[in-house]
C-alpha cells in the first residue's frame, strides 16, 4: 500500500498535468482564434483588394471603349403629286418630278449595311486611301476626335459600301475679300450610293461635334466654324444625329455651323485631286440651279480601302 506522501505526490503529479492540458487547450484555442481573425482580415483585404482591382479595370475599360448607338434609320423618301403644285407654277412641279425621280433612284440603288457591333476604341488612328477616277485621296482620321463616327466609316469601308459610287455634290465658293469676310462652303460630298444625297446605310450614327476651341470662329460674330482646308468631316441634315454614310471633303477653309463632326484630314496628294476637281468646277454656274452643286465631270470613288490602323487599344 502507498503512504499517504506517495497518494499527496501523485495527486499533484495528476493536478500540473490538468494544468499543463488546460494551458495547451487554451493556447490552442487562442491559436485557432488568432487564425480565424487572420483569415477574416485577410479575406477582408482580398475583398477590397479585389473591388478596387475590378474597378479599376472598369475604369481603365471606359476610358479606353465606348458603347455607340447606331439606331436604325429605315425612313425613305416619298414621291410627291405634281398635280398638288400645280397652282404653283411649271417651275415648281418639275422641281417635284425631278424629285420623284431622285426617290425612284433611291429605291432602285439603295444599299443597306451592318453598323459596327460591340464597344469601340476612343484611340487610335486609321489610314484609308480613297481611289477615285481623278486619283488617290489618302484620309487619315482621328478615334479620339469622332469615336463612333469613325467606327463607322472604316465599317463600311471595310464592307466595301462606298465602292463604285460618285461624288454628288461640289460646292464653289466665291472669294472673299477683306479681313472680316466669312469664307463660303468649299467641299465635295460623297458617300451616298445613289447619288442623290437622299440615302444612306439604313442607320444613323450620333453627333460628335468640334469640341469648343478647336474650331477658329467665323470672324462676323454668326457663330459659324471655320472648318479648314483639308478636313474631313460627317455631312448630316439639319436634324440632330442624322449622319449616315455621306461625308465631305474640304479644299478651301469653309465656314459651317460647329455641329458637323471632324474625323479626320486629307493628306496633300489628296487635296491636289480635290483642287484639280474643284477646277473643273460645277455644271451650272446659277446659284438657284439645281446642277450648281452637281460636279461637271463626275466623281466617282473606285475603292476605299484600310490601309492601316494603329493606337488601338488593348481589350
Amino acid at each position: 500500500m502507498s503512504t499517504n506522501q506517495e497518494r499527496r505526490a501523485e495527486a499533484r503529479q495528476r493536478l500540473r498535468e490538468q494544468m499543463e492540458a488546460q494551458a495547451r487547450r487554451e493556447k490552442q484555442l487562442k491559436i485557432v482564434a488568432a487564425s480565424v481573425v487572420v483569415a477574416v482580415l485577410l479575406g477582408i483585404v482580398g475583398v477590397v483588394a479585389w473591388i478596387n482591382y475590378d474597378r479599376k479595370r472598369a475604369e481603365e475599360y471606359a476610358a479606353n471603349w465606348l458603347t455607340c448607338e447606331y439606331p436604325a434609320d429605315t425612313e425613305t423618301p416619298e414621291p410627291l403629286d405634281p398635280a398638288e403644285f400645280e397652282d404653283q407654277g411649271d417651275e415648281v412641279v418639275a422641281e417635284v418630278e425631278e424629285f420623284n425621280a431622285q426617290v425612284e433612284t433611291v429605291n432602285e440603288n439603295r444599299r443597306d449595311a451592318e453598323p459596327p457591333s460591340g464597344d469601340q476604341a476612343r484611340r487610335g488612328i486609321a489610314e484609308l486611301t480613297i481611289t477615285t477616277d481623278r486619283g488617290e485621296i489618302p484620309l487619315t482620321l482621328d478615334r479620339s476626335d469622332a469615336p463612333c463616327n469613325v467606327a463607322s466609316f472604316v465599317h463600311l469601308a471595310e464592307q466595301r459600301y462606298f465602292d463604285d459610287t460618285e461624288c454628288h455634290r461640289l460646292t464653289v465658293a466665291e472669294e472673299t475679300t477683306g479681313p472680316e469676310e466669312v469664307p463660303g462652303l468649299s467641299v465635295l460630298q460623297c458617300g451616298d450610293p445613289t447619288g442623290t444625297g437622299l440615302s444612306g446605310p439604313g442607320y444613323s450614327v450620333v453627333d460628335e461635334p468640334p469640341a469648343p476651341d478647336t474650331l477658329e470662329l467665323a470672324a462676323d460674330g454668326s457663330g459659324a466654324a471655320i472648318y479648314p482646308r483639308g478636313t474631313v468631316a460627317m455631312a448630316k441634315s439639319q436634324a440632330p444625329d442624322s449622319a449616315g454614310s455621306q461625308f465631305f471633303l474640304v479644299y478651301e477653309d469653309s465656314a459651317l455651323p460647329p455641329e458637323y463632326t471632324v474625323m479626320g484630314t486629307v493628306g496633300e496628294p489628296g487635296l491636289e485631286v480635290l483642287d484639280d476637281i474643284a477646277e473643273t468646277g460645277v455644271k451650272s454656274d446659277d446659284p438657284t440651279d439645281r446642277d450648281n452643286q452637281v460636279p461637271r465631270r463626275p466623281v466617282t470613288i473606285e475603292t476605299v480601302v484600310v490601309d492601316e490602323q494603329s493606337g488601338l487599344p488593348d481589350r
